[in-house]
């Protein structure tokens, strides 16, 4: 495939969000054929991920100050690390793993261009703060010991602000769903 096939494609998807994922969301859920074991460890990493939404939300003031701690000493995008927990854990909730590929497809067309954007964005927004905090910490992938240079404290307030509570209660009844598909299958 042809590097500008590529970018354009990757610009589609991050830019359709939702258009990209709904096709995903609809064959998990019409192909899922969810166990109790597959029911209770990916709603762990469904609870793992709204966890560590929250926890993010908590700690970011977007564009008004640059977060670096709490889980942005271990992630520069831990809100997309959670977004992947979330995705992987209704992936295993379905029990289907051709699905799960094209769903890890469809996060890293979506999110490898958001996340080089964002870069470029808190590069040009925070400057010499940004550059020093990205040599310590990585893009995605988190590390297991915090940076040792950490700015912010955890706020319920920017949790609320960012309506991360409404993003919590959303995914409940995905996880009650392929609970209710698990039965009628039965």
């Amino acid at each position: 495939m042809s590097t500008g096939l590529y970018s354009n494609l990757e610009a589609w998807f991050s830019s359709h969000r939702i258009v990209a994922t709904a096709p995903v969301a609809i064959l998990l859920i019409v192909m899922a054929r969810p166990t109790p074991a597959l029911l209770v460890f990916g709603g762990i990493l469904v609870l793992l991920g709204e966890a560590g939404r929250i926890w993010s939300s908590g700690h970011i003031d977007k564009n008004a100050e640059l977060a670096t701690a709490g889980p942005y000493a271990h992630t520069r995008n831990p809100l997309y690390v959670a977004n992947l927990l979330l995705l992987l854990g209704f992936c295993v909730m379905s029990g289907v793993i051709w699905v799960g590929f094209l769903a890890l497809l469809a996060f890293a067309m979506i999110y490898r261009p958001v996340i080089r954007e964002e870069a470029a964005h808190m590069d040009k927004l925070f400057g010499d703060n940004y550059k020093r905090w990205s040599t310590e910490v990585p893009l995605f992938f988190p590390r297991l010991t915090a940076a040792s240079h950490q700015n912010g404290s955890f706020s319920w307030a920017l949790v609320i602000q960012h309506r991360e509570h409404k993003n919590a209660a959303a995914f409940i009844p995905g996880i009650i769903l392929f609970a209710l598909i698990y039965y009628w299958r039965q």
